[in-house]
């Protein structure tokens, strides 16, 4: 009973998502980004499996509509690219989101994560090579980051 139950609700969690991707077709279309169906359920299950390497738990809505939100109007993001570099976006947030605690809220830590994308001309790798430092730093004191990366414990490349 209670595995039936647990299947229902991961069911369900699944389809409420696959609705909320639907709805960043919405938004990101006017910028000429869409998810096909194949790339919405890759990136369910990318979304599902981030969240356990990184042992978070979503309630509610999850945070890949306000990354999508976050990028879709950017001049790098394009649709040849688009479910692959969300896929990696959504990963490297969890990552850092787990790492940082509440030093950033979601909101903070996307337009960091973006300010990042966009300097370094649409690269995924600037994003997940930079450490949380110097995404907090430039986020709450506006740094301008050089192209110097840190060597520290939290470099998401030194994983």
């Amino acid at each position: 009973m209670g595995q039936d139950f647990n299947q229902t609700m991961a069911l369900r969690i699944k389809e409420q998502f696959l609705e909320e991707l639907r709805g960043v077709n919405e938004s990101s279309a006017r910028f000429g980004l869409c998810l096909s169906e194949q790339g919405m359920r890759e990136l369910a299950q990318a979304r599902t499996l981030a969240l356990r390497e990184h042992g978070r738990v979503e309630l509610g809505v999850s945070a890949v509509k306000s990354i999508a939100d976050g990028f879709c109007d950017s001049p790098y993001l394009l649709q040849e690219d688009y479910e692959a570099t969300l896929m990696e976006l959504v990963d490297a947030f969890y990552y850092f989101k787990n790492a940082c605690g509440e030093q950033l809220t979601d909101e903070e830590l996307i337009s960091a994560m973006r300010a990042r994308y966009d300097a370094y001309d649409g690269s995924v790798e600037a994003v997940i090579g930079t450490s949380l430092e110097a995404l907090c730093r430039a986020r709450r004191f506006g740094i301008e980051e050089d192209d110097d990366r840190e060597d520290d414990d939290d470099e998401r490349g030194d994983e």
